[in-house]
Parts: structure tokens; sequence; C-alpha cells
């Protein structure tokens, strides 16, 4: 077998610790800005006096801090790659598409400080303030373009080091035949149509121009075909964008339309969201919330046969409360649940497949990361959104159940006996839940009430998880270490997506995509319903082959008019979408949760955990027929709300 070389150049070390230490202070800055909506909601409510204009100072400085996090991101090579192929394609050739990928996400992030220094300058000479305050907004637009800048840099570090890997690498194994024609048609394409524009650029623009049904489609194929080749998704989708923006408004309106996007999206006050529900879920997996959580739900459910695998699926909804991330449930409780439920005689069918379908209710139950996502990208409500989740998760969670119960009964050997004992323990599982419980209660329970704001619940719930952590004496330097880097690498990765994102979004409408899909579907004689059955189905099959985020990125352009022009809900379709990608995530052969389960337990034969998620595919199938069936599942709640 040959072997890629392991030498790091020599700055690359000093690199890491110095935007390690930059993160550091952005995610802190984060945090101290929880804190400071917390003061000012307890200062509404005790004395009816809050901080004025508090939001525009909150925006400037979450946009800046997650700015921060981006060159700390990029020395930690923290981006989204789909490794459909990888293990199809030699080390030797990825070494060289590694270096290729980070080529452009030097580019990427350097035509953004570019573009970012141009607009500050503009609005500095301009005299731009916010509304209210009058601050002058050219120096946050300076600060987030330095810190494009910054990791810019860190990628051309990075790109040295993988071209010294890649000459390194000796031949070997040969990729399959499949791989070359996919990285042969990327390269001839990009090359081809870069050059075009560099030496024909007036030809190029009147054909994009001409024929911009022809453009999109073009910029679509590459796109899957950067995706397939293994590139990083957050500069294909700029690049592309760009690409096509160029020809239809020209170089200079194109960089300023992708330096101004990706500014004002950081300066929306809703952004900072995200990055404290991240926090949120960080302290509460160190102080331990995943273990009170799995033994409540034992300490219930216990007493039923199967009563572990109903434990790990309630336990994967709680978590899903405080971490909102799906992969990160699932792992969580793979690494705990899966050992207990070996050692107690559960079948592998069952016990697997419990954690791997448990895990998908992470970016279902309220607050989500990927919900949020939705939510920012189609401008709806996080709150809204969030309540809309609430009974489609407490139905998935109950069809779930129904798989176990039916597995159980259908194979009695897939489960023990029932624990009689199990209810010893409830007490002591209660007063060890309590804190996270009222925590959601809390955070969700003042989003429905109208007691709070979405950034004012994501405040209040990263303050009291941190509390949390405080109170059972779990913040140490090493658990603050850990929560600070994990949010960097989320918040580094999911921005870069969102500003790529951006781009390749005002292109596809640019070039009037989604207008000719909907005209197109328009004539199709068939109901709203069909229609929707088949973006249905092409979403399970995303969903199977890519992270939520990236399926979000790369359709929400063209789907979100056609939802709408079909006269269907933007809550309704937020939800069902969420339910059918996280779907995709347990359906084989590529369903990212089971090769996680896999990886967890690799003496666990990959056919066997797919043979045991099927009675929880087939529950999955019994949910998307009730959501559209009964729209009122995601619309009710929302339609009570204060």
């Amino acid at each position: 077998m040959t072997s890629v070389a392991t030498n790091v150049l020599p700055g690359q070390i000093r690199v890491k610790k110095i935007t390690g230490v930059i993160s550091v202070i952005s995610i802190g800055a984060a945090l101290l800005g929880a804190l400071t909506i917390v003061i000012d909601v307890l200062g509404r409510w005790l004395f009816g006096v809050s901080v004025f204009a508090l939001n525009e100072v909150m925006s400037a400085i979450f946009a800046v801090a997650i700015a921060l996090t981006l060159p700390a991101g990029a020395a930690n090579r923290v981006n989204l790659r789909i490794d459909l192929l990888a293990h199809l394609t030699s080390p030797r050739l990825t070494a060289w598409l590694q270096c290729l990928g980070s080529v452009m996400l030097g580019l990427f992030f350097g035509i953004l400080a570019w573009s970012l220094f141009g607009l500050a300058i503009r609005y500095d000479d301009q005299g731009r303030a916010s509304a209210l305050l009058q601050l002058p907004l050219a120096p946050v637009y300076f600060a987030i373009a330095v810190a494009m800048a910054a990791a810019a840099l860190v990628q051309v570090l990075n790109t040295l080091e993988d071209f010294a890997l890649a000459r390194a690498q000796s031949a070997g194994q040969r990729s399959h035949v499949v791989v070359l024609l996919v990285v042969g048609l990327f390269l001839v394409s990009t090359i081809g149509i870069g050059g075009w524009a560099v030496f024909a650029f007036d030809s190029y623009a009147t054909f994009v121009l001409m024929n911009p049904g022809t453009a999109t489609i073009t910029g679509f194929v590459i796109l899957w075909l950067a995706v397939l080749a293994q590139m990083p998704l957050a500069t294909v989708t700029a690049l592309i964008g760009i690409g096509g923006a160029l020809a239809v408004i020209g170089g200079g309106a194109a960089m300023n339309t992708f330096a101004g996007d990706a500014a004002s999206f950081l300066r929306n006050e809703q952004v900072a969201t995200l990055p404290m529900f991240l926090i949120m879920g960080a302290f509460s997996v160190a102080a331990g919330v995943s273990d009170d959580l799995f033994r409540l739900g034992q300490a219930l459910l216990g007493r039923f046969k199967g009563g572990l695998a109903y434990a790990t699926i309630a336990g994967c909804a709680g978590f899903g409360a405080v971490s909102g991330n799906s992969i990160a449930t699932s792992a969580t409780f793979g690494r705990m649940a899966l050992p207990a439920m070996k050692k107690a005689g559960y079948a592998p069918t069952l016990s697997t497949a419990s954690v791997a379908a448990g895990g998908t209710l992470g970016a279902l139950v309220p607050p989500s990361g990927v919900i949020i996502l939705f939510a920012l990208l189609t401008e709806t409500s996080i709150g809204d959104l969030f309540v809309a989740a609430m009974i489609p998760a407490l139905v998935a969670i109950l069809l779930y159940f129904a798989a176990v119960f039916v597995t159980v009964r259908l194979n009695p050997d897939a489960a023990p006996a029932a624990d009689v004992d199990s209810g010893a323990d409830l007490w002591p599982a209660i007063k060890g839940s309590l804190p996270v419980v009222v925590m959601f209660a809390i955070v969700i329970g003042g989003l429905y009430g109208g007691v709070f704001t979405a950034i004012e619940s994501a405040a209040v719930g990263a303050i009291s998880a941190f509390g949390i952590t405080i109170a059972r004496g779990r913040l140490t330097r090493d658990s603050i270490l850990r929560v600070f880097a994990e949010t960097t690498a989320t918040t580094a990765m999911i921005y870069s997506l969102i500003f790529g994102g951006l781009m390749f979004a005002f292109f596809i409408n640019l070039g009037g995509a989604p207008d000719m899909v909907s005209a197109w579907i328009a004539s199709i004689d068939a109901r709203p319903v069909l229609i929707l059955t088949l973006l249905i189905i092409i979403y399970l099959l995303l969903g199977s082959i890519m992270d939520s985020f990236g399926v979000m990125i790369i359709t929400l352009p063209v789907v979100t008019p056609i939802i709408l022009d079909l006269g269907y809900d933007m809550l309704f379709w937020g939800v069902l979408m969420l339910v059918v990608v996280e779907i995709g995530m347990i359906t084989p052969p590529f369903g990212m949760n089971l090769f996680i389960i896999k990886s967890i337990d690799p003496d666990t034969r990959l056919g066997t955990v797919m043979r045991g998620i099927l009675p929880f595919i087939c529950a999955d199938f019994v949910k998307i027929v009730l959501i559209v069936s009964i729209p009122a599942l995601s619309l009710w709640l929302p339609s009570t709300m204060q």
C-alpha cells in the first residue's frame, strides 16, 4: 500500500495556534454578546428598560466574530466535501485533488477579501452608517475583509503543504475509471469555459446572455462534477456564481454583489442565532447532558421489552434539542448506547438501527442548526420554523417507537426481557435531567409564547448551557477549548457554505432558472401533490449522498420559488424538506448515519446495519405521508403563537 507523506510545513503549527487564539477570542466575544442580550432581556422583564438599538451593536459584533472563525477553519481544513467516490480514488489522485481544492479555497477567500476591502473603502468615502445609532459601517467591513484575507493566506500555506504531499505521494493503486472520467470532465469543462471567458469574453458574455437556460444547466453540471470530484462545495458554488454573473452584469458588479451579499448576511441581526445555539449544544455536551438523557430514557422505558432501544430514540430526541445536529447525535449516542445494548444482549440490527434512526431526530427537534440555515436562506421566521417542527418531531419519535415495537414483536430475540427494576433509578434520572428539560422549556416555550425573539432565545440557551456546565463542575480549560473549537469548526464550515451559496443563488436567479422551471412545471397537467412527490424523491436521493447543509445550498435557489408557485406554505415545506433529507441520511446504500455507526462499531457488518434500518425507513415513509396529507401537523402550532 502507498502512504501519503505527513510532513507539515514549519509555519503550519504556528498558524494553527495563532488562528486558534483568534477563534477563541471571537467565540468568547459571541458568548459575551449572548450574556449581554440575556441581561437586556432581564432588564426588560424586571425593570421595563432595555438597551436602545442593542441589535445594531450585536449585529456588528457577531459579524466580526463569525468572520474571525474562518482563518481557524481554514487552518484546520474545515470545509464540506462529498466523498462519495473517495474509496475509488487512488491516494495519489486524492492528494492532487486536495491540492486543487486548497487552491480554489484560497481563490475563494482572496476574491472575497479583495471585494470587501473595496466595499469598505467606498462605504468609508460615503460615510455609510447604521440606521439608529449611526455607527459607521466601514470599520466592520474592514474587519471582515481582514478576516477573509487571513483565511486566504492560510489557504496559501495549505496549498504549499498539499503540493509537497502530492509530489511525495508515490504511484500505486489506480483510480477507478469512473473517477478518472468525472475528474477529466470537470477539468476539461472548467478550463475550457475559463479560457473562453478570459480570451473571448465578449463571445462568452453574449452566449450566456442569449442562452440563460443552457448556461444554468451547464453551471449545475459543473457543480455536480466538482462535487463528485471532491472539491470544497463552498468554493465551487461561489466560483460558478461569479463566473455566471460576470457575463451578465460585468466584473465590478459581480464582485460587489459577492462582497455585499456576504457582508449583509453577516450583519443580519438573526445571523447570531446559529453560533449561539451551537455554543448551547457544545456546552451541553461538555456538561454531560447526553448521559443524563439516556439514563432518564432507560429509567422510564426500560420496563418494556426493547427498553434500551426506546431509551436511545428518546435520548437522541432530547439531545437533538440541545445539539441540533443529526451526525453529532448519532456519533454521541453511538458511543454510549451501542456498548450498553451489546452488553444487554440486543441484536446488532436493532441496536445500530436505533442509534442511526434516532440520530436523524437531532436535526428535526428544535432548536436545529439545519432549520436555522433554511430560515436564513429563505428569509423565513426562525421562531415559526422551530414551533412548526415540534409536532412532526413528536410524530417522528412515536413512529420510531412503533418501529421498535414491531421489530421486537416479529423477532423476540432482537431484545432481551424487560428490565422490571429500571424504574428504581427514575428519581435520580429526573433530577439529573431536570436542568436540561427546564432549559429546553424556557428556550422553546419563550419563543412560542412570544417572550423571546429567536436571537434572544439562542442567547438564553447559550448562557443556560454555560451555567449548567459551571454548576456541574465541568467547566475546565480543556472543556472550554473543546467547546470553542467545535463551535469555530461548525461556524466556519456553515458560513463558508452560505457565502458560496448566496453567489450561486444570485447567478441562478439572474439566469431566470426558477422562472423557467416553474413555467415548465405549470405546463405539466399534474396536481401539485404529484410535483411535490417528485421533489420528495429527488431530496431522498440527495440526502443519501450529501449533508443537509449542502443539499440546501444547492437546491433552495431553484426549489423555493417552485414550492411557492405550487401554493405550499414555507413552514410546511421547510419541515417536510428537512424530514426528507434526514431520511436520506439513513437510506441505503449511501446514508451517512449508517457509515457513522459502522465506524463506531467496526465489528458490525454494514449489511447488518442496513437490514436493521428498514423498519425505521418504513416508519419514515409513514411520517412523510402524514405530513403531506395533514399540513396542520406543521402549520397549526405556529398559527397559535403569540
